[in-house]
């Protein structure tokens, strides 16, 4: 299907539906895998943490981590917690006891109050259910993983998003992006989207 200008109409390769977690697999700068990685999980027999700076992928690795899981026969059960949150919903428990995790999954673990914390962690003992956080810092698990970003990284998740269209999006645009982001990979794919539309509206 062609707009009525002439130009082949495409979508934003930068689109959330494209970048969000889950629709686009964690990439590994140094040869892990997301497999390996939920073995190393299920090997750890306490809670754990996944560590790293804001838009560094947390989100993504957690969501590329899922299937390996249940494939290990570890039901995984993910709580993702917003700006402004203090605590986990009403209802988690019965969530996770009516999906028969054996894993809670808390994105954003550092967002909770401490007597949410408190909870979080005296219902995972009661149930037997291991416990797996993101937290931009330390928070006094074991470490299963840090999150960085590097320019590398980047541009295999752009040549991923764009492949063999080197047009539109130069390496050159890439490591401006990556740059002014402060090395943000989330806000280094929101530049690359508006920098998408304005190129793409050129021609």
């Amino acid at each position: 299907m062609r707009p009525a200008d002439g130009h082949l109409a495409r979508s934003n390769p930068f689109s959330t539906r494209y970048t969000r977690p889950g629709a686009i697999e964690y990439l590994f700068a140094d040869g892990q895998s997301a497999g390996a990685l939920a073995r190393k999980l299920i090997e750890l027999e306490q809670p754990a943490q996944i560590v790293g700076p804001h838009g560094t992928g947390k989100s993504t690795l957690l969501a590329s981590l899922v299937q390996p899981l249940k494939e290990l026969d570890c039901r995984p059960c993910v709580f993702s917690i917003h700006d402004g949150a203090r605590c986990l919903p009403d209802d988690w428990v019965s969530e996770a006891r009516r999906s028969a995790a054996c894993l809670i999954v808390v994105d954003g673990y550092e967002q909770l109050s401490r007597w949410s914390r408190f909870w979080l962690t005296l219902r995972c003992r009661q149930y037997g259910w291991r416990l797996l956080v993101t937290a931009h810092r330390d928070v006094g698990f074991v470490t299963l993983f840090r999150t960085t970003a590097s320019l590398p990284v980047v541009q295999a998740v752009v040549d991923h998003l764009l492949p063999g269209d080197g047009t539109l999006i130069t390496s050159a645009t890439v490591a401006d992006s990556f740059s002014a982001s402060g090395g943000n990979v989330r806000e280094t794919l929101f530049a690359l989207y508006d920098q998408y539309e304005r190129q793409h509206a050129g021609r």
